[in-house]
């Protein structure tokens, strides 16, 4: 058995990920959550156990486990403790591009892991680097079928004859650089600027944005916001991957972005424009603009690329090394 441990208290892009993988894996598997995730209600094909903290005292349950793939932090500590106990073999999955913890137990974290799946060339990099990680992997996050809703209707409506530009992202301005896209703002005020997110720096966004910005909170229906986009502009200080510009690309949006981290591994100048600044990303916004051929062009390739990162495509590397493990694990 498969045992997959995410013990987020959200539902974000890992999660969405995690769902994804455990819904498209055949064998047998168990996910165990964190009381009341909303992971629960996207997991098709595994049983759900709700675990609370403390999460150790739930060791035993992870007794009849052959592989733990664990999907986030604290999932990868009880994969670890797991291994202590009963020599488990255990997965663990990065995704992001803070630095690694160099205490003692992090480290061993990492060094005991039977692989480690990094979602970008820039995530293996920093795993190389600041951990003595043996079987690292790159096998990217996969495009979520998104379908549009009744919602759109209502979207299309709201926004008839703007020229909008939409972001989606948490709202944390020192990884995502919304403060960017106000600068940007103040400069195009017969643009609207869409933004779809919470977070931690909303309060102080608010207070610095024009009129021409728009706060829609958290939304679900994603695939109706990019419907409606001229632009998808996403210029993030640092992304493990960047997993929403891969919803972007699927919709055939024109993309504005950062070349930072993992984004590189998905787009280039044949289906983005690249800004590093706010007056870069004024003079990349009106260049879309004033030419919709380049736009449709950036939007079509960006489309064809999303392709790629179907789910179907990317399961059987997860196989493979679900396989090599056990194999290995059954001859020893």
């Amino acid at each position: 058995m498969i045992c997959h441990i995410n013990l987020a208290k959200s539902f974000r892009g890992g999660e969405r990920q995690t769902a994804l993988l455990i819904n498209a894996l055949s064998m047998e598997q168990k996910a165990i959550l964190r009381r009341g995730s909303p992971l629960k209600a996207h997991i098709q094909k595994a049983k759900v156990q709700e675990i609370s903290k403390p999460f150790w005292l739930h060791l035993p349950s992870l007794k009849s486990c052959h592989l733990i793939h664990a999907h986030e932090a604290k999932g990868a500590q009880l994969a670890f403790l797991a291994h202590l106990l009963y020599g488990t073999p255990y997965v663990v999955t990065r995704r992001v591009l803070f630095d690694i913890k160099q205490n003692p137990f992090t480290q061993a974290i990492y060094a005991k892991a039977a692989a480690i799946i990094a979602i970008s060339n820039a995530v293996a990099e920093q795993v190389r680097h600041q951990t003595k990680a043996k079987n690292i992997h790159i096998v990217p996050s996969a495009l979520t079928p998104l379908c549009t809703t009744p919602e759109l209707t209502r979207l299309k409506e709201r926004f008839k004859d703007r020229f909008v530009v939409l972001n989606i992202a948490a709202l944390k301005e020192s990884d995502k650089g919304q403060l960017d896209i106000l600068q940007a703002a103040k400069e195009m005020p017969d643009v609207t600027f869409v933004l779809v997110g919470t977070g931690p720096d909303e309060a102080m966004l608010k207070s610095k944005a024009p009129s021409n910005v728009i706060f829609e909170g958290f939304r679900s229906n994603i695939a109706d916001y990019l419907a409606i986009a001229d632009i998808f502009l996403f210029p993030s200080r640092t992304e493990g991957l960047g997993s929403i510009l891969l919803d972007a690309m699927a919709a055939g949006r024109p993309i504005i972005t950062r070349p930072v981290g993992g984004i590189v591994d998905l787009v280039d100048e044949s289906c983005a424009l690249f800004a590093h600044t706010p007056k870069q990303i004024v003079e990349a916004i009106k260049k879309l603009r004033h030419d919709p051929s380049l736009a449709k062009r950036l939007g079509q390739e960006a489309k064809r690329r999303a392709s790629k990162y179907k789910i179907e495509r990317l399961t059987p590397t997860i196989e493979r090394i679900y396989q090599r493990i056990l194999d290995e694990n059954l001859a020893h």
